[in-house]
């Protein structure tokens, strides 16, 4: 568990070193300097680049990267399966009467494009070619996977200094330690059926990336609301499918 501990901490600290410049920009109102966003770009690999700090000495690059051959189903439903999460709470609540200022958050700026390729490759072979099959041995796999999801919705925290707010946004930040540990255990349960392919967890990661209904405006809460909802009833049966065939790990 040290040595997981360990990662995690390597983790946050690379990335929030990398973000801390373009986050001191933005809450001075300035725009960031062509230094400060390559260090934003690159703090995305903050988990990768923890995880080799591990595996190197070790000669383990190959369980990092992990294995990439599966049914091709199963990275099509993982690329898809964060449209149709928002979808769903996005139908809701507009039949409860709510308006949707749009049904489809695709990325269209070029930070945003770059996001959809960075960040999965920069995170993914952290949390789950490394993270995740240390914490399922030792916690089993819905706890190991939710205590994931707590410790990616943390790493995150300075990204919840944004430049629309130009100051730390508890509400961008809250979002995600609500999130990120129900994503977890849908990506949990995607990548146990792939045999842990590394292809499934890039691609439901770009998923999200592909349609981010957490653009949504604040105003739209009730959006938010159900879309948490969703999440959480579609976790509980991941949760309740994964005891069922892991019993002896839980």
């Amino acid at each position: 568990m040290s040595v997981t501990c360990g990662f995690f901490s390597v983790a946050c600290a690379l990335t929030w070193l990398l973000g801390l410049p373009t986050a001191v920009a933005w809450m001075r109102h300035d725009a960031p300097s062509p230094l400060a966003v390559a260090c934003a770009g690159l703090s995305a690999f903050g988990p990768l680049l923890a995880a080799l700090v591990f595996v190197v000495p070790e000669r383990r690059l190959g369980a990092l990267f992990g294995r990439f051959r599966t049914n091709p189903g199963w990275v099509a439903l993982a690329l898809a399966a964060p449209f149709v999460i928002h979808l769903m709470a996005t139908t809701l609540y507009a039949c409860l009467g709510g308006r949707p200022a749009a049904w489809f958050h695709p990325p269209v700026h070029a930070e945003q494009l770059a996001a959809l390729i960075v960040f999965p490759l920069g995170e993914e072979f952290g949390w789950r070619g490394f993270a995740y099959p240390r914490m399922v041995a030792r916690f089993g796999i819905v706890r190991g996977s939710l205590g994931l999801g707590v410790a990616w919705g943390v790493w995150h925290l300075m990204y919840s200094i944004t430049s629309q707010a130009a100051a730390f946004d508890p509400f961008v930040f809250g979002l995600g330690m609500l999130e990120l540990p129900l994503y977890s255990l849908l990506i949990a349960w995607v990548f146990e059926r792939s045999n842990r392919s590394m292809a499934v967890a890039l691609a439901f990661h770009a998923g999200a990336h592909l349609d981010h209904v957490e653009q949504a405006p604040k105003s739209e809460l009730g959006l938010h609301v159900l879309h948490l909802v969703v999440l959480g009833a579609l976790a509980f049966v991941a949760a309740r499918s994964l005891r069922c065939e892991a019993p002896v790990r839980e």
